[in-house]
């Protein structure tokens, strides 16, 4: 299920990146953003845990740089480190 929460607001944020300044206000783009990350940054840490692992388990299933985009997404909506830094121990 959460693979499918996932997908569901990878595309919302696709949308909001991608979509050209013609269709989409660049301001709201941003600031609807920005509500989502706080949103996600809100849930326990056993949520956004799951999530940040179900987006780069989809995030394959996406082409190009999208994929990159796509799997990037726990630390650009701040909701994890990156896999290097979890890795990491001092």
């Amino acid at each position: 299920m959460m693979d499918q929460i996932a997908r569901a607001i990878a595309n919302v944020v696709i949308f909001l990146e991608y979509s050209s300044p013609d269709i989409l206000d660049e301001d709201f783009s941003i600031e609807a953003l920005e509500q989502l990350a706080g949103d996600l940054q809100a849930l326990d840490e056993t949520s956004r845990t799951a999530l940040a692992a179900s987006f780069r388990l989809i995030a394959p299933t996406y082409k190009g740089d999208i994929e990159t985009f796509v799997a990037a997404l726990p630390e650009s909506l701040g909701i994890s480190r990156s896999e290097e830094d979890e890795d990491f121990e001092l």
